[in-house]
């Protein structure tokens, strides 16, 4: 019989209190084993004494029997001589009846009380002291891991609380909106409510799921754990006692041999001792009085709007598949690395029971030990509980959940701007925490991570194929590796999900592409402005930030790189990098207007970049007409992309012929309507002047257009925009709409008299 097994949970504390209770008393045993060596010429009154007193100690742990006497606990001659197990008490009591015939003691046998019996038994006694001690300091602290994982719960509980109020207001306000575009801002805020609405639901019940096996862990697994543990320590109370007691009898046995009857039968009584019987004596006690009583705590339960329609579980849309898969899959490698863990926690444990179970001198110590190692494991434990309930938990609602192919994502921060490889936003700023996997480079927000599908295609070596090669498969198949887990989610639910890209901001086109015109911009530099005293920083990643012709560009502003995409390079022909220094062009016309000076060195990459040196003269064959930082030029029958704050633009004028028409470009990626145009790229030669028309007048909007930033302007389709400046070049004018200001692509309206 065991505590565990036997008693019940909530009785962890009268065992702590009976265990504690029981070392006390027999810890005394120290006290008259000093004094017993101490007072050899006072043995006689001395021990009587003590003998007496300590008999009123034990009489205060057992019931005193009816008509007994004084002496309750002592045993009958045919009690003494019977032949069957006994606990502790009566024994011990009969050992102290004993001294009480005792007279003196002789020096020698003093001598060896004192430091052979008393002070091993007080080392014993304070190490299972100490032993109890930790058993009820970690079940404390077992307790409080359980009431962590209980808040947790809670909170899960409240933040979606909190995330269905904001769902519900938002919807209240698209209900009331009295336009389209409030309608529309109204109705995307309630998408992304409804997101988060859904992930702080899921994560609810999934802390549900887990506060209930921690729960059941710890009442019918840890708990009992514990209470073994007690009884173990209380047993090695009993094999102690019953081990130095049974060493002074055998020293009283050779130094007193007018005392060996009574020794004898002290020593058959406490031979008849067990800790198991002691353990079982006390079972019956607490059985039999009608102390040991369990009532279960009901198991926890979702707690959801139902008066809102709401279900209790869990939400399996796309994205939320994903995210649980994720999750499945981060709690498999942590329990795979706690299993580990236990194996080797519980390994030495089970040496140091082991040591335990000689009983020779030294087994408290390996008995401390043995309990410590014991609640180590106990922890790893709980925590594989709790990851073995959430997998149960997600695949209770999505089924078996495989483990594919996770990436290894590492955190780091980003020292330059970088476009996020998921969500297509930037990385940088404020928000600069990233994640990269550390096999096929997918590099998103740290908050992106739990969404990223974990189908990561291994190491990429199409990158060593240049910057084309990147940015034409690399770039895109990240996208599609990542979509690919919720489409095939998707398909399998009958249901369409897009990436986060597509469902919030592109009307028109896949979400692979919207991904891939997002992507592209992560290859746009911001080039530093020109300066006398400094030389502007190149970008040396093996590739100048461009695209091949057809590829994609995004709405750019003249002079700068910021947020928008590469622009397009000249199509046809191949690139040839110069390796050394290209020779002079002085024999150039001076008047020609398409050569100009190279201001600072720059090494290219050999493949789409040139290599240029200060002072040369080469001649632009493309410009920057967009904005992005590069031009290409020619030298010495070469050609290639250099940075274009690497030269004096100052020279450059374009040839006198008729221009080309603008380029379109693709549909800006914030763009609503389906219809609307792409929004113009300008030459130099072809930016309006301010004396084309007057600034104030007002112009109608003929597309859809959603600002990027606090900059750009939104309109829908007809309103009209009084425009404040037409001058600031790239295709984009500057106005003012219901009472804010900003910039608006130039083929996106019309003039209100046309």
């Amino acid at each position: 019989m065991t505590f565990g097994s036997e008693l019940k949970p909530n009785e962890f504390g009268a065992i702590n209190g009976y265990v504690e209770k029981q070392i006390d008393v027999y810890g005394g045993l120290y006290k008259i084993l000093s004094e017993k060596a101490a007072a050899e010429r006072e043995y006689g009154r001395k021990v009587l004494e003590l003998a007496r007193g300590y008999q009123e100690q034990l009489a205060g742990i057992y019931e005193a029997k009816e008509g007994a006497g004084d002496n309750s606990l002592a045993l009958t001659d045919a009690e003494a001589a019977a032949s069957e197990s006994l606990e502790l008490l009566p024994a011990v009591n009969e050992w102290v009846v004993r001294l009480e015939e005792e007279g003196r003691l002789h020096m020698q046998l003093a001598s060896k009380i004192s430091t052979d019996i008393a002070d091993e038994l007080h080392q014993a006694f304070g190490s299972l002291g100490d032993a109890r001690k930790k058993s009820l300091e970690f079940y404390q602290r077992l307790l409080g891991e359980r009431d962590k994982v209980f808040e947790l719960k809670d909170k899960a509980r409240a933040q979606y609380e909190l995330r269905s109020k904001a769902l519900g207001t938002s919807q209240t306000r698209q209900e009331r909106a009295t336009n389209e575009k409030d309608q529309d801002k109204y109705r995307q805020k309630a998408d992304k409510n409804s997101s988060l609405r859904n992930q702080a639901k899921n994560e609810y019940i999934l802390q549900v799921a887990v506060a209930n096996a921690v729960k059941q862990a710890v009442n019918h697994q840890f708990t009992p754990r514990i209470m073994d543990s007690m009884q173990t320590i209380n047993e090695q109370r009993v094999a102690t006692t019953k081990r130095l007691l049974l060493q002074l009898l055998a020293m009283q046995e050779a130094a007193d041999s007018k005392k060996v009857a009574g020794t004898q039968r002290a020593a058959h009584v406490l031979g008849r001792v067990t800790p198991e019987t002691d353990s079982e004596q006390y079972i019956r006690k607490r059985i039999d009085g009608g102390l040991s009583k369990w009532e279960e705590q009901a198991d926890f339960r979702v707690i959801v709007d139902y008066a809102g329609g709401e279900e209790s579980a869990m939400a399996t849309d796309g994205e939320s598949q994903v995210i649980l898969r994720n999750l499945c899959l981060q709690a498999d490698r942590e329990r795979s690395r706690a299993e580990h863990e236990l194996h080797a926690k519980n390994e030495a444990a089970e040496k140091q029971r082991r040591q335990t179970g000689s009983g020779g001198k030294g087994s408290e110590r390996a008995l401390e030990k043995a309990a410590e190692a014991e609640q180590d494991a106990t922890l790893v434990e709980l925590a594989i509980v709790q990851h073995k309930a959430l997998r149960a938990a997600v695949e209770s609602e999505l089924g078996p959940v495989d483990r594919g192919s996770p990436h290894e994502f590492k955190s780091y921060t980003v020292a330059i701007s970088k476009t996020c490889d998921y969500c297509g936003d930037s990385i940088g700023g404020l928000n600069r925490k990233a994640a990269r996997c550390a096999l096929c480079s997918y590099t998103c927000h740290a908050k992106c991570q739990i969404k990223v599908s974990p189908n990561c295609a291994g190491p990429d070596h199409e990158s060593k194929g240049g910057f084309l090669s990147l940015f034409g498969s690399k770039k895109k198949s990240r996208h599609e590796r990542s979509a690919s887990v919720v489409s095939g989610a998707s398909a399998e639910s009958g249901a369409s999900t897009d990436g986060p890209a597509s469902s919030s901001n592109v009307a028109s086109g896949s979400a692979s592409q919207t991904s891939l015109q997002r992507q592209a911009s992560s290859y746009g530099a911001t080039l530093p402005r020109r300066s006398a005293s400094q030389a502007p920083q190149a970008l040396h990643d093996g590739s100048p930030r461009m695209a091949a012709a057809g590829g994609v560009s995004s709405v750019g502003r003249s002079n700068t790189v910021g947020r928008s995409g590469v622009g397009s390079a000249a199509g046809g022909g191949s690139v040839a990098g110069g390796g050394g220094r290209s020779p002079s062009t002085a024999t150039a016309s001076a008047t020609d207007g398409s050569y100009v000076t190279v201001v600072y060195d720059y090494e290219g990459d050999g493949s789409t970049t040139l290599t240029v040196h200060a002072g040369d003269r080469v001649r632009v064959v493309e410009p920057d007409t967009g904005g992005h930082g590069w031009i290409r030029v020619s030298a010495s029958g070469q050609e290639g992309l250099v940075p274009t704050t690497y030269v004096n633009m100052d020279e450059y004028s374009p040839p006198h012929a008729a221009p080309a028409a603008a380029s379109p470009r693709s549909p800006s990626i914030r763009s609503n309507s389906i219809h609307s145009p792409a929004v113009s790229q300008r030459s130099w030669s072809q930016q309006p002047s301010t004396s084309a028309s007057a600034s104030g007048d007002y112009v109608v909007a003929l597309y859809d257009f959603a600002g990027r930033d606090g900059e750009e302007l939104s309109f829908s389709a007809g309103d009209k925009i009084r425009v404040t400046s037409r001058d600031i070049g790239g295709g984009w004018l500057q106005g003012t709409i219901y009472g804010q200001t900003g910039r608006f692509p130039e083929n996106y309206i019309k003039d209100e008299d046309e």
